[in-house]
């Protein structure tokens, strides 16, 4: 494959004060009572401007850090909820500071680093936009990611963007890998019924690559999921091989790569439909999955990604209560139950099963909650059964107000 050009991690701080970014006495004042963050040395480089090396936790690094004019390109998308009042001070954003960092090693590590950094110099900031993933996130988001000790979703590090011409052809495509040393990736011929589920597939693989502790080539088959009983295994192809399956598509062209940004790095999601054809590299289109996407297909997270989220969801459990106790009571709550025996392991370890409880009551180091759905692997319990549930064997949660979905991640909408 091609030599991978690892982007820097350029983001631009939007402040709650424009005149914030104007003197770095302000944000150099802020990060001496940072215990995680500390600055080991300044200096101005002809080309880089200025330059902070910061040390994160033992990590060190040199951070390009300067002021800049705010402009949110169309295409940039919130990834968490702003209020009106929110919306109307980025409108009127005219100057932020850029703080870009070079990744290294654990990308999701970089990435929560640059948030710590961000963090340190600016304690209240409106928000932050995340230019390689051209993502917008919220300023109350970057605070409470910066001071978890959980690291943040892989799926921050990478956008999946849709693009039609109005039609019905939808062309898939990610913003954001390139600075993680990886490959972005595509879908193409993709359309307005199938598009939700090859937005899982990329996202799937994504995710799957930042994870790998090694780079997964082209070519190298990656199970993501299955439905039908039919295996999910999707591979890479270079885009410009990968357009001889699709002879007829309109977006994804060659015509469309001139700006270079889906040129070079830029591969395409297809298909291997039995190990045959990954033995002998026999690619097939994603579309022919299609057939089997009515009837509940399942995209894997892995082991470590049930345990971030579960850790996440135990480290913001006082929102939960909180939020209970205040009144709300639509919240349903996720538990790795215990699986019968006959479903462990080869080498006789414990499986659970993560299943969906209705939240009725709170205790002091446990919840009362109902069975909302039939275990497939836990025999003695039933839908609607009421158990009392310690607080560590929850993994996830989520609370439903009018207006809001609201997950561990998106606790900062209870501050």
């Amino acid at each position: 494959m091609e030599e991978l050009i690892r982007e820097p991690s350029f983001m631009i701080v939007i402040p709650m004060n424009e005149k914030d970014t104007e003197d770095p006495e302000i944000f150099m004042e802020n990060i001496k009572d940072n215990e995680h963050v500390q600055i080991k040395n300044m200096n101005f480089d002809d080309e880089r401007g200025m330059v902070i090396t910061f040390d994160v936790d033992g990590t060190e690094y040199d951070a390009e850090v300067g002021p800049t004019k705010v402009e949110i390109p169309g295409m940039v998308r919130p990834e968490h909820t702003f209020t009106e009042e929110e919306y109307k001070r980025l409108d009127e954003a005219k100057t932020g500071l850029y703080v870009c960092i070079d990744f290294e090693g654990d990308n999701n590590k970089c990435f929560h680093d640059q948030l710590k950094i961000i963090d340190a110099m600016f304690p209240d900031v409106l928000a932050v936009l995340d230019c390689p993933s051209e993502k917008l996130l919220s300023g109350k988001w970057v605070s409470l990611a910066a001071n978890s000790k959980v690291l943040p979703a892989p799926r921050y590090l990478f956008t999946v963007q849709a693009i039609s011409d109005g039609g019905d052809e939808v062309w898939l495509h990610t913003h954001g890998l390139k600075r993680c040393g990886l490959y972005e990736l595509e879908i193409l011929n993709s359309n307005k019924d199938c598009f939700a589920d090859h937005y899982k597939m990329i996202e799937s693989f994504a995710v799957r690559m930042l994870e790998s502790e090694e780079l997964i080539e082209p070519g190298e088959g990656v199970f993501v999921g299955q439905a039908a009983g039919k295996v999910l295994t999707l591979t890479a192809l270079d885009w410009k091989e990968a357009l001889n399956y699709y002879p007829d598509v309109t977006l994804g062209t060659e015509e469309d790569r001139d700006d270079g940004v889906h040129g070079e790095g830029t591969y395409v999601l297809m298909i291997y439909r039995n190990q045959e054809e990954e033995d002998n590299r026999i690619y097939t289109p994603v579309q022919d999955f299609n057939q089997f996407l009515d009837q509940n297909p399942m995209y894997m997270f892995s082991t470590d990604e049930t345990r971030r989220m579960s850790s996440l969801a135990i480290e913001r459990l006082p929102y939960l209560l909180d939020a209970y106790k205040s009144g709300m009571q639509n919240i349903i709550v996720k538990v790795g139950l215990l699986t019968d025996k006959e479903y462990w392991d080869s080498e006789d370890k414990p499986e659970r099963e993560h299943i969906w409880f209705e939240l009725k009551d709170v205790n002091e180091d446990s919840i009362v909650a109902e069975l909302t759905q039939e275990p497939y692997y836990v025999s003695g319990i039933k839908e609607g059964d009421i158990r009392t549930i310690p607080f560590s064997d929850i993994t996830d949660w989520i609370i439903f107000t009018d207006d809001h979905r609201i997950t561990p991640d998106d606790a900062y909408l209870l501050t």
